[in-house]
């Protein structure tokens, strides 16, 4: 009785969509022209917008969360902590990275670079980086480094400088350089890479990391340091050494990276759509060439539709003020690759109408109502899944949602509006005996070998209308969708089907426990591009241990001994964390406490002013009241230990955050890379949120479009399976959760139920009461859509394996995993689940068994091996 419940409820809800579908069918039957004319002018009117497309190049807006935490420290820092002159820059009090160009240098031969010709050719390069690089504005001025570079008493503030003091060298061949810790007070270890360390003695390292900071403060005089870093990245491009190899970077180097490549990979899209263009003709073309029946058209009209989608789609995007980043690069090849998966299901639907007397109203009123509901399906879980990745706190999600989501809406449109009147030009055509190349007037192939034509004549000009499906279907549609048939219904291949999934699920859970989250921005870079060398040497060679500002935000008595105290105790508590150095420390109090007599600061704190002023590595760490009654603002400063990983960076500003709510004093702590931390530390809670509410909203679209809860619940099912899988197999693609990687994980939710849908969607259409046959009627009405919908989003895929970008190499491997397990779940284990514990529930029929459509044409159904057309359809009498 239940089952009938939800056979009844499933088709009033089913044929009331059909129903509108086939009259929307009748009426582009009426006026084919008039749809796809108003279609194309509307996508081009609405690509206007294009004029106002505007590029994003900042990777700071792009790829951090909007809103952190961590931004708004640093705004805070730049608005309080302003440097009193420019002769007094302190790297570790930058709020930011600062303007700086970068240099590591390499012993070829695995030497130390520190002593002989290695080491003499680091002063070269060093003497021509600040002396012998120059800019002229102007032809009566010149500028050097010197000029232009960020000074502390008159001396330019040079990174890793204290390896060229006259001392260092006789120091390290008499063994008095410490390591990590050289004079007590610099730190060697963000210097040197590759180091040979004895008894906190440095022997020898093969690589030095030099930086050189500019002035960033006047407008003109960044003008300056900007001209002068392209002329650095000019002469460090040409640059040859002898012993030596040199890697280069600059503040803002991945930033002009990113601009400058662009379109680096246009020339990919260019052979997608070929590659696309040419499978779609294959898989319209029949086993037997007609040429009055050729699709080849059809499927090319469905690659153009596709590709106009994004017209529209970019136009309004751009019109709204929405900016092309560079994940948005990736969504002409997405979208030339699922666009026409509609299109076949659109065609398959027009197939099965095949073989009935109906005029071209009546058949493209059956086309849409089988059709039409499949198509609606998919395309709203699409657009669900990039409305729903749009609520990401990523500009660049957004971005790449909204510009795709238009796209998948606009493809839907198109693929109705331009397809679909298409093929009822295509039907007059055939109504008509025209050739579909020429559109000449043909004869049957047997009546123009009578006429005495030559076999090559015939070949290429006969035609005759199609009496059967299989006339329409080539062999790419029909002979797997065969095999997979097979499979599913014989005992032994489904025991190993089962076998199969069990090792699948193992493989994949294990996958999961090992993944990891995981980014770096040199993956943003081309491969063999300058920056992404010098970030390569850098994370590979290179400790990251960085300075971190406590910054006391509350006015307090920091004369009050228990105040000192509170202090003291939470900097202790900071260096008892094992990611946090003991040494060294920049403390203004205890060295004040040092130096002053009887530890007061004087009268409206002179005596603190005076000293602040003495000793200048202090004097922009205070921060008096307008006058001088209090003390609004301080901050002091220790050092992290080495930070390299990204996982370890998102767990460290996730602890470093806890940390600051257990002072006793309000305070925050900053250092300028939390920024790009922030991403570290949110992106997999941000990515599985994200995904759990997709699967969410999955689940509810099938339950609208299929109420039955067991076939919902197959669904669900396959979908969290499949999305156990992708996530289970990152690890095995060298992938790990990130923001680039979430927006692909997001998509694999939406991809993840389309196949799946189809195939349920056509086992409740099956009139058969035994659940094998049931099983073999879905995958002949959805088997072959699927496999050609899988083939074509690879192919629409491929070429970013050609790519030098990791954006696009992992949307690849990850978007490749989903299809590849989408379509094995859909024609494989699916339907050996549906087979064995499948629900019995069907459409019920709206005629007469006797009055039914034979779509086989007397052919007995096991022989033919073929499935009854969906009785939503309404027998024509």
């Amino acid at each position: 009785m239940s089952s009938m419940c939800f056979s009844r409820c499933y088709t009033a809800h089913d044929r009331k969509i059909a129903h509108l579908f086939g009259r929307y069918g009748r009426l582009i039957a009426r006026h084919p022209w008039v749809f796809i004319i108003c279609s194309i002018v509307l996508s081009l009117l609405l690509g206007i917008g294009l004029i106002r497309l505007e590029f994003e190049h900042d990777l700071e807006t792009q790829y951090l969360p909007e809103n952190n935490k961590a931004s708004k420290d640093r705004q805070f820092l730049m608005s309080m902590f302003k440097p009193d002159d420019n002769d007094n820059f302190q790297i570790h009090s930058l709020a930011d990275v600062g303007y700086f160009a970068e240099t590591i240098i390499s012993s070829k031969n695995g030497e130390n670079i520190l002593d002989g010709n290695a080491y003499q050719e680091i002063v070269q390069i060093h003497n021509l980086i600040t002396k012998k690089i120059k800019i002229s504005p102007q032809a009566t001025t010149e500028f050097t480094y010197k000029h232009l570079c960020a000074t502390n008493r008159r001396t330019c503030v040079v990174f890793g400088a204290e390896l060229l003091a006259q001392d260092f060298p006789q120091n390290l061949r008499s063994g008095n350089v410490t390591y990590p810790l050289y004079k007590s007070a610099i730190l060697l270890s963000p210097m040197l890479g590759k180091v040979v360390v004895k008894n906190d003695r440095l022997l020898s390292a093969e690589m030095v990391k030099m930086r050189y900071y500019l002035q960033d403060n006047p407008e003109s005089q960044e003008q300056l340091s900007e001209a002068w870093i392209k002329e650095f990245s000019r002469v460090m491009g040409e640059l040859r050494t002898n012993v030596t190899e040199v890697a280069y970077t600059y503040h803002n180097a991945l930033d002009d990276e990113v601009a400058s490549s662009s379109m680096a990979e246009a020339h990919l899209f260019i052979i997608t759509v070929g590659l696309m263009v040419t499978y779609a003709s294959i898989i319209t073309t029949g086993r037997r060439i007609n040429c009055v029946y050729d699709r080849q058209n059809l499927g090319r009209v469905g690659v153009f539709c596709a590709i106009l989608s994004m017209v529209p789609a970019a136009g309004i995007a751009s019109a709204c003020g929405v900016k092309f980043m560079n994940s948005v690069g990736i969504m002409p090849f997405l979208i030339v690759g699922i666009g026409i998966n509609d299109m076949f299901i659109i065609m398959s639907g027009h197939a099965q109408t095949i073989g009935q007397e109906l005029t071209v109203a009546e058949r493209m009123d059956r086309t849409l109502r089988t059709s039409g509901l499949a198509i609606t399906v998919t395309s709203l879980t699409d657009l669900l899944t990039f409305f729903i990745g749009y609520t990401s706190a990523f500009r660049t999600i957004q971005n790449f949602c909204v510009y795709t989501g238009l796209a998948v809406f606009f493809c839907y449109v198109n693929q109705l509006t331009i397809l679909a009147p298409s093929i009822v030009i295509h039907e007059q055509w055939i109504n008509a005996a025209k050739h579909s190349m020429t559109c000449k007037t043909t004869k049957p192939r047997a009546q123009l070998r009578a006429e005495g034509h030559s076999a090559c004549y015939v070949t290429c000009c006969s035609g005759e209308k199609p009496t059967s499906r299989a006339d329409l279907e080539s062999a790419l549609e029909s002979y797997p969708k065969r095999f997979f048939q097979f499979l599913v219904r014989n005992n032994v291949s489904r025991v190993i089907i089962f076998l199969i999934y069990s090792g699948y699920i193992a493989i994949s859970v294990w996958g999961v426990t090992s993944l990891k989250q995981g980014f770096r921005f040199s993956d943003l870079a081309l491969e063999g591009s300058a920056y992404y060398k010098s970030s390569t040497w850098d994370f590979e060679n290179f400790k990251w241990e960085i300075p971190l500002q406590i910054v006391f935000t509350s006015p307090v008595n920091y004369e009050d001994n228990a105040t000192q105290q509170k202090i003291f105790d939470f900097i202790e508590r900071l260096k008892k964390e094992h990611l946090i150095k003991d040494a060294p420390e920049i403390n203004w109090l205890s060295t004040y406490q040092t130096f002053s007599n009887n530890g007061s600061f004087g009268d409206k704190f002179e005596s603190l002013r005076q000293f602040l002023n003495k000793t200048e590595i202090f004097s922009n760490d205070v921060k008096f009241s307008a006058d001088f009654s209090s003390i609004d603002l301080s901050r002091f400063y220790v050092f992290s230990e080495n930070l390299r990983t990204s996982d370890v960076q998102g767990q460290f500003l996730l602890r470093i955050r806890e940390l600051e709510q257990s002072s006793e004093i309000p305070c925050f702590i900053y250092s300028p890379l939390f920024v790009f931390f922030e991403q570290y530390a949110i992106v997999v809670k941000s990515t599985l949120q994200t995904v759990g509410i997709a699967i969410a909203a999955m689940f509810v679209v099938s339950f609208l479009f299929m109420p039955h809860p067991l076939i919902v619940a197959f669904v669900t099912v396959s979908l969290v399976s499949i999305l156990l899988g992708v996530f289970g197999f990152l690890p095995f693609w060298g992938l790990n959760i990130s923001s680039v990687t979430k927006i692909e994980l997001i998509l694999s939710v939406g991809f993840s139920v389309d196949f799946s849908a189809h195939l349920c969607h056509a086992y409740l259409t099956s009139q058969s009461d035994d659940r094998r046959n049931r099983v073999r009627d879905a995958l002949e009405l959805a088997g072959g859509p699927i496999i050609n919908g899988a083939l074509s989003t690879v192919i629409g895929l491929v070429m970013l394996v050609f790519s030098h970008s990791f954006i696009f190499q992992s949307f690849f491997k990850v978007l490749f995993t989903v299809i590849v397990f989408g379509l094995i779940h859909a024609v494989l284990f699916l339907p050996m689940f549906l087979s064995v514990i499948g629900p019995k529930v069907r459409i019920l029929p709206e005629t007469e068994p006797d009055k039914r459509p034979d779509l086989y044409n007397g052919v007995d159904r096991d022989t033919h091996n073929g499935a009854h057309h969906p009785l939503v359809l309404k027998e024509m009498t």
